[in-house]
């Protein structure tokens, strides 16, 4: 997940706009409204669901009081600020720089939450911890906490929700690009949710036309999300993973290379439910996965329990 870091200059109401990411790239995008009274209101829009952590940044302001600030941006569209002019007979003139990234920074998190394996109810499944890619192909910094797991197997599984959300990215772009003896790829279909406590939950290596889920879907737990993809010649690879963001000066990482990079995101190790108990996972083990009634509604509201409980008869 990269910072996007976008440059608006605006002079004498004249609009510059530069960036290194296309437009159709652009998750959020800025637009100024001048106002009779000479005073500027600053909008947003925001293509993608989800919460979005936005920095604005100021210089060359003149004829107006404006400070920095930053704000977490959940909504489509709405205004940022209005900047009102010292002496209302001129105009304003000001840049302005902004940059975003997901997430809220440093969210209470409930880092005794305990969540569902990703497999289906009673699925026994060996574990893996995944090392960082960035650090061993690129020598950068692992993120904080690192935390990752893969489960290899001869047939494609399919992926299901560890916890309820909402799905803010996926990428579905690539087709089956499974090698002979892959070790690395970045070209891999995947899905995020975004949970109640701010936390996100990435799945990673799906199949192109697997996905049983759209973006902004409400998802509850053990609902079906994809099947994995052919890995290299002999597995099918499915990785896994849960972060929240805590850099709270994030716009710095738009500079940095991929030697120097050091992640805006920090991992969790999880608790599970499993048949062998409420755990931390340990590499190279099997767990059974646990997706009871209990389990399962934890976080529901009390009309999605009634609901989900008249399904399930």
């Amino acid at each position: 997940m990269r910072t996007s870091k976008f440059y608006l200059i605006l002079i004498s109401f004249l609009i510059f706009a530069s960036s290194k990411v296309s437009s159709q790239a652009q998750n959020i995008t800025i637009n100024t409204q001048n106002n009779q009274d000479n005073s500027i209101t600053i909008n947003f829009e925001k293509k993608k669901p989800g919460s979005y952590s936005l920095a604005v940044l100021f210089s060359n302001v003149t004829n107006c009081n404006v400070t920095d600030f930053r704000m977490v941006i959940n909504g489509y569209s709405g205004q940022l600020v209005k900047l009102k002019p010292i002496n209302s007979s001129n105009g304003i003139s000001y840049s302005m720089n902004y940059y975003y990234t997901l997430g809220k920074v440093n969210p209470r998190v409930d880092s005794l939450f305990q969540y569902l394996l990703p497999f289906k109810n009673g699925k026994k499944v060996r574990i893996m911890e995944a090392s960082y890619i960035g650090e061993k192909y690129f020598g950068s910094e692992k993120p904080l906490n690192w935390k990752s797991y893969l489960v290899k197997s001869q047939s494609p599984d399919t992926i299901y929700s560890m916890r309820k959300g909402i799905v803010v990215d996926v990428n579905k772009d690539y087709d089956n690009n499974s090698s002979e003896n892959a070790e690395y790829t970045s070209k891999r279909n995947l899905v995020t949710i975004e949970h109640e406590d701010g936390t996100f939950a990435q799945y990673k290596g799906f199949k192109k036309s697997s996905f049983f889920v759209t973006l902004g879907q409400e998802i509850y737990p053990q609902e079906a999300l994809g099947i994995v993809e052919k890995y290299d010649k002999n597995d099918y690879r499915f990785d896994f993973s849960i972060f929240y963001l805590f850099d709270k000066d994030f716009e710095l990482n738009g500079k940095q290379t991929l030697k120097d990079y050091k992640s805006k995101y920090k991992y969790l190790k999880p608790y599970f439910a499993t048949e062998e108990g409420v755990l931390q996972i340990d590499s190279d083990k099997e767990y059974t996965v646990l997706a009871n009634e209990e389990e399962i509604m934890k976080e529901f509201s009390r009309s999605e329990k009634k609901k989900y409980l008249k399904k399930s008869k």
